[in-house]
């Protein structure tokens, strides 16, 4: 079971993740990667704007302020975006969301 700490840990590592998988890293981690993408991809297909403020700020680290003025909303909008994205992969990546 995934947890919200450590999807935002994936995703925050997700280029050293997808580098460590090239390198033969153990077998939890790949399936982690895995899951990561899949949910990634369906999370992109049910709302763009939550797959883009996750990415934005959690795989770029763009700052929440950036993030904000890029999608031309307010600081709370995405952080509100945040914990819902969050908590739409933590659904996807333990299959509660099908």
């Amino acid at each position: 079971m995934y947890d919200k700490p450590t999807i935002e840990t994936y995703l925050r590592n997700y280029t050293t993740l997808s580098t460590a998988i090239i390198a033969g890293c153990d077998e939890e981690h790949h399936i982690a990667k895995m899951d990561l993408d899949r949910a990634l991809r369906k999370l992109q297909g049910f709302s763009y704007n939550l797959y883009a403020t996750l990415i934005g700020v959690f795989v770029y680290g763009n700052p929440i302020q950036e993030q904000a003025k890029q999608m031309k909303v307010s600081k709370r909008q995405i952080i509100r975006r945040m914990d819902d994205g969050l908590h739409m992969l933590m659904m996807i990546m333990n299959g509660d969301v099908l």
